[in-house]
């Protein structure tokens, strides 16, 4: 499985160990033996890493790394190659080594939030996002990092609308493209879970050009259509055009949200500011159009 140089490297990481580390193999026959191939040679540089094997998972074939005897981090593909070495750092950060520094709301989700990485063997960049998603995950006790190859998961390639590696699905609903760093990842899983957070990033979305990725994430998820419609009285131009715009990819998309919606636009029907009326009166007949 892992070549000498591979094996090498896995020794220099995995050598300062402080704590052990449990990996968990899920398997469904024949799925999962080369999950399982890789555990066993990670076990015998170091007995500090501990392999615990799950059968009939429906989940499988996939490799998690426990974390206070949950799941933290789960790779639905082989950490190998480019992979390797944030799987490393991973476990070695499992295992009791130092996590960075993060300025994370003190939020309590009901739920545990799930940070959907997509890769490709081919990507230089892919490995730095999901380590930045790993260590999060094994740092708060409600995140979870899932790592997936985006050329092989085809269903949740489509679903998604993936088109470049990597790729970050944060909780369903919000879509980073590219190298997103710590700080971007932190502020997407506070927008997801804040609702005052929520509006400032989509507000910051719009005002880089990104209405498109905006009307995705209100496709998923209702109330950052609610903010966009509040939107479409801000005072930036650049900002009031991108909501309009993003309004009419979600009613594209879901025509029926303009009924949801309907009270959002009532209040907009009642501003102060004609323009503002008028500019809400646009977008409700540009959306009948798709119903």
């Amino acid at each position: 499985m892992l070549s000498d140089a591979e094996l090498n490297r896995a020794r220099r990481v995995l050598h300062s160990l402080k704590g052990e580390v449990t990996l968990v193999v899920l398997r469904n026959g024949d799925a999962g033996n080369r999950m399982e191939e890789l555990a066993r040679q990670l076990t015998r540089i170091s007995d500090m890493i501990k392999l615990r094997v799950e059968e009939g998972s429906a989940n499988a074939p996939a490799l998690a790394v426990e974390k206070a005897g949950r799941k933290a981090v789960v790779y639905r593909t082989l950490p190998v190659g480019r992979e390797l070495t944030p799987f490393l750092e991973t476990l070695k950060a499992a295992g009791g080594n130092s996590l960075p520094e993060v300025v994370l709301k003190p939020l309590k989700p009901e739920q545990e939030v799930e940070l959907l990485v997509f890769v490709t063997s081919s990507c230089p960049r892919c490995a730095r996002v999901v380590k930045r998603c790993n260590m999060l995950a094994l740092r708060e006790s409600w995140i979870r990092s899932v790592v997936v190859d985006a050329l092989v998961e085809e269903k949740l390639r489509e679903e998604y609308e993936v088109t470049a590696a990597p790729t970050l699905v944060v909780d369903g609903k919000l879509k980073l493209e590219g190298d997103a760093s710590l700080r971007e990842i932190t502020d997407a899983v506070e927008a997801v879970l804040d609702r005052r957070r929520r509006a400032e990033v989509v507000r910051q979305m719009l005002a880089r050009g990104l209405a498109e990725k905006a009307g995705e994430w209100a496709a998923r998820d209702a109330a950052v259509a609610e903010v966009l419609v509040g939107l479409i009285a801000d005072s930036s131009m650049r900002v009031k055009m991108g909501a309009m715009l993003a309004l009419e990819e979600l009613f594209r998309a879901r025509p029926e949200m303009l009924r949801k919606l309907h009270g959002a636009f009532e209040r907009l029907l009642a501003h102060e500011k004609e323009n503002v009326r008028g500019d809400a009166a646009w977008v409700i007949e540009r959306a009948k159009k798709f119903m």
